[in-house]
């Protein structure tokens, strides 16, 4: 990929809101290049903005165009859909554990379905970025029998294993102490000096007032519209 070419475009795209009690999008049109990204302030009851299903090509636009590296997710095959999202890393605003695998194999199960990385050395690299966001190891127990934290922390680790072009970031400081928080934005601010590009949804004021993202772009909500807004905080 050449360091000019997008990772990820909106182009007057219209978004269906998650539900009838939250704000779609009206218009968007974003890009991210290698190294950038767009830093969201979300107002209390409208977190759940569209923005990151239609990112990952799993809902189409109402109208507009999404592309993922220059092409409209809806032109492509169903396998080109997965070898892309395949390099999609998500914290999502809402529980996505499967239930029945326990959180290290939910946690390496992309890269054990897309990639053909020793199981060995993908399972190393989930423990490892673990210990850099504070916990001692993959928890291996199911999702159920941990607390809120623990599973925002691996959900942190889901996203960023195996190095992927694009993070989407729902809210990923919900229930986690201010005090973890560096860590998240130092291994994304890694991540994009590496590349790749990323979106973060926030609601709290350390991430929005981080001088780390100084340079970036930020946008705040106004209706059903996302309002550029420069360094200014909305």
């Amino acid at each position: 990929m050449s360091g000019t070419e997008n990772i990820l475009e909106f182009k007057q795209a219209d978004l269906a809101g998650a539900d009838s009690g939250h704000a779609g999008l009206r218009g968007l049109s974003l890009s991210l290049s290698p190294g950038r990204m767009a830093l969201i302030r979300v107002e209390a009851g409208n977190e759940q903005l569209p923005i990151a299903d239609a990112a990952e090509g799993l809902a189409a636009p109402l109208a507009g165009t999404v592309l993922w590296r220059g092409r409209p997710w809806a032109a492509m095959p169903p396998m080109e859909e997965l070898a892309a999202r395949a390099a999609i890393g998500r914290v999502h605003e809402k529980n996505s554990w499967i239930s029945n695998l326990n959180v290290s194999e939910n946690v390496t199960l992309s890269q054990r379905h897309h990639t053909l990385r020793p199981e060995s050395e993908i399972m190393a690299e989930a423990d490892r970025l673990a210990a850099c966001f504070g916990l001692k190891e993959v928890p291996r127990q199911r999702p159920a029998f941990l607390g809120k934290r623990e599973l925002k922390q691996a959900e942190w680790v889901r996203a960023l294993i195996g190095q992927p072009l694009l993070l989407l970031l729902e809210r990923p400081e919900a229930g986690v102490p201010e005090e973890n928080l560096p860590r998240l934005a130092e291994a994304v601010g890694a991540t994009l000096r590496r590349g790749a590009a990323a979106i973060w949804l926030t609601d709290r004021d350390s991430t929005w007032n981080n001088p780390a993202w100084s340079g970036q772009i930020r946008y705040g909500m106004q209706g059903g519209n996302l309002v550029l807004i420069g360094g200014k905080t909305p």
